[in-house]
């Protein structure tokens, strides 16, 4: 499956404003969340905004600002939101750690863009780890949380199966392990 010409497009721009930040003397952010999701699916699963996690806020926000993007204001306008009006995608600065410091910064997923410039991605383990971790949230549990998880593992080319448990047994509070995924996928396959 191939990725939207709206997400490319919208990769190449993120790559600028992280070049910026990198310029600074800083770690570039990391995309997380949906976009990851849509990345790691090849597209099968998309989004419409971009989640960004990074310590260094400030920065990237004007970095966003001095290549296009507009502060989202308004009803139900993200509070560290931007929005490309061209471009129909909101972006987010969701957090100033990766995985609340769980995550193993040497899995980041670089990605070079067709175009030039590169974009950095939460590993595919901390991403389904973080989608079980939902699917686990109180007061219910996120049934489309489990399907993105589950879908994430069938796709995924390399996982270090041992890694994807710990971190999956981390975001459950020990609730659920990479057995419980895999049992559920072969319950799909066998349905």
């Amino acid at each position: 499956m191939a990725y939207r010409d709206d997400f490319v497009s919208i990769l190449e721009l993120l790559s600028r404003a992280f070049d910026v930040v990198e310029s600074k003397g800083f770690r570039r952010p990391v995309i997380v969340g949906g976009a990851a999701v849509e990345l790691y699916t090849q597209g099968a699963l998309v989004s419409g905004d971009i989640d960004i996690v990074t310590p260094w806020q400030v920065e990237l926000e004007d970095a966003l600002e001095g290549i296009g993007f507009v502060r989202s204001v308004g009803a139900g306008a993200f509070a560290r939101g931007f929005q490309h009006l061209d471009l129909g995608f909101g972006v987010e600065i969701v957090g100033r750690t990766l995985m609340e410091g769980h995550a193993d910064q040497d899995r980041i997923l670089i990605i070079d863009l067709a175009g030039g410039g590169s974009v950095d991605f939460i590993a595919v383990e901390d991403l389904i780890a973080d989608r079980m971790g939902q699917y686990n949230a109180p007061p219910t549990m996120r049934p489309d949380m489990l399907h993105q998880a589950a879908e994430l593992l069938k796709l995924a080319e390399i996982i270090d199966k041992a890694y994807l448990d710990r971190r999956i047994s981390e975001e459950t509070a020990g609730d659920f392990g990479l057995s419980f995924l895999e049992e559920h996928i072969d319950a799909q396959n066998d349905a």
